[in-house]
Order: C-alpha cells, then structure tokens, then sequence
C-alpha cells in the first residue's frame, strides 16, 4: 500500500502539472473582445469595472499584472484564469479526499484493515480532473474573466467548510478561512451569495450549537468583515475620477447602484414558471457537452451514496460528523446555484452554470470513490483488476473529455481583437478624414486597452472611436455624427439599411453612405463580361488564400441600370462546391435605384475536410424570382486553400435549439 503522505503528494503534482499545462497551451495570448478586455485594462490603471465593479478582481488583476515577470498585460491577466481555474480543481481535489474520510469514518476496524489503498486520493484526482477538462470550465480557464474566479470561490467555500467538518476537535480555524472567503467573494460578485443558504444550513446541521458559541461567531463575522473591506476600493478610489468607471461610488446610493448592478436588472429577466421544465432540458443537454454518461452516473451515484451504504451510521462517531452532512451541502449549493442559473435569459448563463458544473464534478469524485471502495471491501478484487477498473473510469471521465476538448478549446491563434486595433490604426492613421467609427462593445474595448494601457489612440482628425450604448443606440448615433464627416461601423447593423442608408464594406469596417451612390470603390477588381443585364457584377474583393474551414469574405460591386422587381442573389463555386447566397442581411435587389452601385459583402464557408489545393472561383446570378440559375459565370481567380491536418469530426455534436 502507498503511504498515504506519498500519495497525497504524487496526487497533487499531477494536477499541478497537467491541468495548468492543458491550460498554458491553450490560453489566449493577446486581447480578447468584450469584457475580458476590460477587466484587463480595468485592472491595469485601478479604474472600476461595468456593474457590479468586480473590486476583488481588479485588486488581484493589477498584482498579478505586477508581480508576473513575463509576458504582455493580456497574457498575464489570461494567466490569472488558468491559475485561478487550477487552485479551483484544487480545492475539488481537496473536498473529494475530505469528504471521503467522513464517509469511511463510520466502518468498522475491520472494514478500515482491509482497505489496501487511500481510494480517497484517487477520487478526489479524478473529480479535479473531470471538472477542469471539462469545455465550459476549459475555456473560461484561458481568458481574463470574472467567473472562473466565482466558481473558485465556490470550490474554496465547499473545501474550508467540508475541512471543517473532518478536522475533527479544533475546527474554528476552517470557519474562519471560510468566513474570509466568503466576505472576499461578495466583493468579487454579489452572485457569490447564491450559495449562502446551503452554507449556513451546513454549519447549523453539523454543529447545532454554534448559534450559542458567540467567540466563533464573533470569529467569523471578523474575519468575513476583513474579507468585505475590499469593497473600501471603491469608495476611496471612485472620488479620485479613475480613468474609467464612475465617480459617485463614495455616496450610498452611488455605491449600491453599481455594486448591485441596478442599472442591469432589466438584462437579467426570469422566465416563466411553465417553462423551468423545458430549462431542465435544456440544463440536461449542456451537461452532457461538458460531461459523459459515466460521470454523470457516477454524479448520482456520489449524490446517493451515503443513502445507499448499507453499513452507514446515522450517528457520528468519536466526533466524527456523519457522512451525509457533506453531500447534503453539495446537493443544497446546486440546487441553489440551479434555481437561479436555469431561471435566466441572460446571455451569460454559460458562465454563471460553471459553479453547478464545478459540483456534478465533485460528486462524480466520490461516487467514484463509492463505488471503488465497494470493489475493493466487498468483491476483494485483485489489485490488477481495480487497477483496471480505475483506469477504465478515467479514460471515460477526464480522458474522454481531453481528447474531445484539446482540438477544440483554444485560443492559443486568436488575434481578432488585436487585429481590429491594427485595422484601426492602418485604415485611418494620416489620411485627415476627420471620420466617426462607430463600435459596440465588443470592438470598443481593445481600442480602449490600446489607449489606457499602450497610450495609443487615433488623431481625431483621422477617426473618432465611439461607443454605441442603449443610450444612443446606433441610428440616433449615425443621425447624430453624419453631418460631421465620413461615418464608419465595427460591424453589420441591418437597422442602418432599413432607414435608408446603404452599408459598404470598408475592409474591417462598412461606410455609411447615402442612396444613389454609383461609384465603385477603387480598391475592387472589375470584373469583365456581365453587362448589359438586368443585373451586373462590376468588381469584386476576395483574399488569395484561405485554411479550410474558414469564412472567406467575398465583396461584390453589383448594379441594376434599369432597375428591377426581381431578387437576384450572387452564386459562388469553388472547384465543383457551389456556394449560394440569400437575401438575408443584405439589400435586396427590388430596392436598388436604377444605376446605383451596391457595393455588398458575401461571406461563404470552406469545408474543414477540403483537401488543400488551388481552385478556380466563379461567380453568377441567380434570378430566384423566376428561380433561373446563373446564365454567365465569370472568373474570380484562384484560391489557394490550406488543408487541414486533422478536420474535426462532427460526429458527437449535442445541441439544444
């Protein structure tokens, strides 16, 4: 038998080691879009974070930024995730182990004897690395976000209070760790606090008393005050007009405003009672992306098992606390979790169901150490054949979930973010516009980060970055800055071409331009043949070369003289693959002016299995009102295309729509 020291240690250098690999490997390397941006920028100058503020986070993004001697502002926050994702698999190592010492603690001698190894150990490896493989808690470990670090508190609280429960006489310390926990986790997220019922049902079920024990108590509300004081961070650094966020957060109603997020109440909307069951579904099919039926079994099974241990004791003994009290906790802290999770419309809830996901995990940890106690005590297998057993469960646990999820689950190439600044940049820089960029969120934070951080920002008279919030949504936005000059968007907006305006693509960008425009745009390839027609394809824009898989964007330079009723739609072949094109997101055809130059773009989607070559592009038009193929293909060049190696297979895609 491995002593137990031995292992223990062996245990938690494999997870040391393997997860935060998985993780380095993976992890993104520059900005990211959105929030992940923010919260590096943010964390950067010690400014105040979008509702509710995230004081923990930013406090613990600027050490890390600080005291991490190595690579750019991005990678360093993006290194906080995946260490803050590891200490989580951590702490679920950590529960498991604890958790299955109280449930051997009611054997008997003999039974404790006969047990050849510390099964605890295993477990507990198991459920750190089902739980830190698994694609949703995967890839919120390598980007900045604030939610691995949500689900890490949950992961701490359920280790310090499952500890406390083990340690037999001298527990307060466990309580106090705990209580520090928990007040720096509102701090980090009110949502934190979801959990909080379980908590207390906890402690009240396995020390009834401690109501009486005001030294404890007092113990606690101390150290959960010293968790809580890093929300001073906003009442002290507010007033001093941080380069972002607000500077009200030193009143009252300032400082509940946004550390409640008020403003966002209307974003987080309930959904009907009718339909939580079809929520459960939904739930169900999310569960079984992250986890297989193995894990899941073995979830129910760790969920039941105190129940179904025949010689389990109601009692505790020698102080022991009994073996139900610890699963109560988990199975009370999802079902808290659950209730308010599987009740959102929020976009957001693959982030906020990280923490259910985190206990199906750790249940499946003991469930696995059950049903390998069970092996070991009742059926005396060989240690060959538990050996067997044991590694069988981990390749359908953790090992399955790595080998689905190491193709998929990075953002080691990702530039996008990066790329969109450098477009900024190399599209405006010098040319005297004096132009309106109009950006959502998502585009607006990596010029921030680029002006905050790098000290980069555009010449106004070259181009004026602006955000489009539900303030000034993005028509007011283009009625109000058109008059000043050209006018520019990060993205499609369909309601911009509803009012009237036509959308030209500008590389990264689309131009705002007024109807009737017939000038093609000099930087397009005209294209012969197609004239005379009721329909012409003048020029066109398409990159040379291009991976399989990927989006190849296709700008097409179209015009009626005449006019038309008809819908016409562009047709692309690649080779013998035929691409066709609807009207959805552009302008259709019957809403043309005679002689107006529609300058539209056509994103169409290579296959992932195509094999790598040069192929010959054509491009017709299809008269879907009279539903007529192409009468004239004309040639759009070559395309090279880059073959993949290794082209995923779709052959276990789960969706729920």
């Amino acid at each position: 038998m491995i002593s137990k020291p031995a292992a223990i240690r062996g245990a938690i250098l494999l997870l040391l080691v393997a997860i935060p690999l998985a993780y380095l490997a993976t992890m993104a390397r520059t900005v990211v879009f959105g929030d992940p941006t923010e919260y590096t920028f943010v964390a950067n100058i010690l400014g105040i974070a979008h509702p509710p503020g995230y004081a923990f986070y930013t406090l613990l993004g600027k050490l890390f930024q600080s005291i991490v001697p190595v690579g750019e502002i991005p990678w360093r926050m993006h290194l906080l995730a995946a260490t803050t994702a590891t200490a989580a698999a951590l702490f679920v190592f950590g529960t498991v182990r604890d958790s299955a010492r109280l449930l051997f603690a009611a054997r008997s001698p003999e039974d404790a004897a006969a047990r050849r190894f510390d099964w605890g150990v295993v477990a507990g490896v198991f459920a750190a690395l089902t739980v830190a493989l698994g694609a949703d808690f995967w890839q919120h470990a390598i980007h900045a976000n604030p939610h691995i670090i949500t689900a890490a508190f949950l992961s701490a609280n359920l280790f310090f209070l499952t500890r406390w429960a083990a340690s037999g006489a001298d527990r307060s310390r466990w309580l106090y760790a705990f209580a520090l926990t928990a007040g720096l986790g509102i701090t980090h997220h009110p949502l934190t606090v979801m959990s909080f019922p379980a908590y207390a049902v906890f402690i009240l079920v396995v020390r009834p008393g401690i109501w009486r024990e005001w030294r404890t108590l007092l113990g606690m509300v101390a150290f959960a005050l010293l968790g809580l004081s890093v929300w001073l961070y906003f009442p002290i650094r507010s007033p001093m007009a941080p380069a972002f966020g607000p500077s009200t957060m030193n009143t009252l109603n300032g400082f509940l405003d946004h550390v409640l997020a008020r403003g966002l109440s209307e974003s987080l909307p309930y959904v009907a009672a009718a339909d939580i069951p079809g929520r459960a579904v939904v739930f169900w099919s999310i569960l079984r992306l992250q986890y297989s039926l193995p894990v899941i079994f073995l979830a129910v099974l760790g969920l039941l098992w105190p129940a179904l241990e025949r010689r389990f004791d109601p009692t505790a003994r020698n102080g022991r606390v009994p073996a139900w009290k610890p699963v109560l906790l988990y199975a009370l802290a999802f079902l808290c979790n659950y209730a308010f999770v599987m009740s959102l419309r929020a976009q957001d809830v693959m982030a906020y169901i990280l923490g259910p996901l985190l206990i199906v995990g750790l249940l499946a940890g003991i469930g696995m150490y059950g049903l390998l106690v069970q092996m070991d005590l009742r059926l005396r297998l060989p240690v060959a054949a538990s050996a067997l057993l044991t590694v069988g469960l981990f390749l359908l646990g953790p090992g399955l979930q790595l080998a689905r999820n190491a193709p998929r689950v990075s953002l080691s190439a990702y530039t996008e973010a990066a790329d969109y600044v450098n477009a900024v940049f190399e599209r405006f820089e010098n040319t005297g516009e004096g132009a309106t960029l109009l950006n959502d969120w998502e585009h607006i934070t990596p010029l921030w980060y680029a002006r905050y951080v790098e000290h980069r920002w555009p010449a106004e008279s070259d181009v004026r970055p602006v955000l489009v919030s539900t303030a000034q949504p993005w028509l007011e936005s283009v009625f109000s800055t058109l008059p000043g000059g050209p006018v520019y968007l990060s993205n499609y907006r369909r309601e911009i071409v509803d009012a009237g305006f036509r959308l030209r693509p500008d590389g990264v960008f689309y131009q705002v331009v007024e109807p009737g425009d017939e000038s093609v745009p000099p930087e397009l390839t005209s294209l012969s043949g197609g004239d005379d027609r009721e329909v012409e394809l003048l020029a066109y824009d398409m990159p040379a070369v291009a991976d399989a898989g990927d989006f190849v964007p296709l700008v097409l330079a179209m015009r009626a003289p005449a006019g038309t009723a008809d819908f016409y739609v562009p047709v692309v072949r690649v080779g013998d693959i035929t691409f066709p094109f609807t009207t959805d997101s552009h302008l259709t055809t019957p809403q043309w002016l005679p002689g107006e130059v529609i300058v539209e773009r056509f994103d169409f989607s290579l296959p992932h299995d195509l094999p790598g070559g040069v192929y010959p592009v054509e491009v017709g038009l299809k008269n879907l009102s009279a539903d007529t193929d192409p009468a004239e293909w004309l040639s759009l060049g070559e395309l090279t295309v880059n073959g993949q190696g290794n082209p995923p297979s779709f052959g276990n895609l789960l969706a729920n729509f």
